[in-house]
């Protein structure tokens, strides 16, 4: 027997309510993605980074970026299930330049304040300045952490993943990865700039979190998932256990001991559900949208 048209729409929106309760981005993020795919990372200032303020003079150190162009950016896909900790949690910064012999060989750091209290929690980044090229999730060392000279690293990671094609690039600024860039040498020193990527599965940071008693906004209520806010600082170092050479955001900086947020390196707020390309759609409204569609097509019959 076929269906009316009232029941064929009420399938239809339950139908489109189903399809709606899944996440909105389940593809894995690409670390070549084009910046398209990516959120760019705000700061206080309307500069991202100042170029040419790195403090070893070595331009593929240098963090650059402009009003239009972000010198940091971040991506995640929630794996495409319900849960709120899992999918991959993703970072690129902007470098100066690329120097011989061809790769990344420093230590770039994205250190995390997940509990608002002004202090960095984690740091997760890509150490190239040994034999092992590896991608890590790092331990705070002693300090406090709160600014530039009371902050330290733990070199060895906690977590550590091989750089691979799925969770790595490191590759010149271009039409292909930055449709829309204003300029592929934004410090302007004849060398081109480059995208330093790396991605991390959300479910160990959120791990390693717990792990350390941070819990959502300085609070045991809740622990930290996706849709958790958290605040960020960018560095890059000739070692893993500092940030010495560039700091995203200010005008140099690494000694100083104003907070992070004084001398703003801090981001401003941001979530991982903020960085999905499709957010994820009420069901509870698209399931209401069917009913009022139900209700038209019975006006006009």
């Amino acid at each position: 027997m076929a269906l009316s048209i009232e029941m064929r729409i009420f399938a239809a929106g339950l139908l489109v309510s189903a399809l709606g309760a899944s996440p909105g981005r389940a593809a894995p993020v690409s670390p070549s993605a084009p910046t398209g795919d990516w959120t760019g990372v705000s700061y206080p200032t309307l500069v991202p980074d100042y170029s040419d303020d790195q403090q070893t003079g070595i331009t593929e150190a240098d963090i650059v970026g402009n009003a239009t162009d972000a010198a940091v950016y971040t991506a995640f896909d929630d794996g495409g299930t319900p849960s709120l900790t899992d999918g991959n949690l993703a970072f690129r910064v902007r470098l100066g330049d690329d120097k011989n012999p061809p790769g990344f060989e420093h230590f770039f750091a994205i250190g995390i304040d997940a509990d608002a209290d002004g202090a960095l929690d984690l740091f997760l980044g890509v150490n190239n300045t040994g034999q092992a090229d590896t991608i890590g999730i790092f331990d705070t060392g002693t300090g406090l952490n709160i600014s530039p000279d009371t902050t330290s690293i733990v070199a060895t990671p906690l977590q550590s993943y091989a750089e691979l094609t799925s969770n790595y690039d490191f590759a010149a600024v271009s039409a292909v990865n930055d449709p829309t860039a204003s300029s592929y040498d934004i410090d302007a020193d004849g060398n081109n700039d480059y995208f330093l990527s790396f991605v991390i599965p959300f479910q160990d940071i959120v791990n390693e979190l717990v792990a350390k008693g941070i819990a959502e906004g300085n609070t045991t209520l809740q622990n930290f998932d996706q849709d958790s806010e958290f605040q960020l600082v960018a560095g890059t170092s000739t070692q893993a256990n500092a940030l010495n050479q560039d700091l995203g955001g200010p005008d140099g900086g690494t000694t100083s001991t104003e907070t992070w947020a004084a001398l703003g390196a801090m981001s401003t707020l941001i979530s991982a559900t903020d960085l999905l390309l499709i957010p994820e759609p009420d069901t509870g409204s698209l399931f209401g949208l069917g009913l009022v569609l139900l209700a038209t097509a019975k006006r006009r019959r």
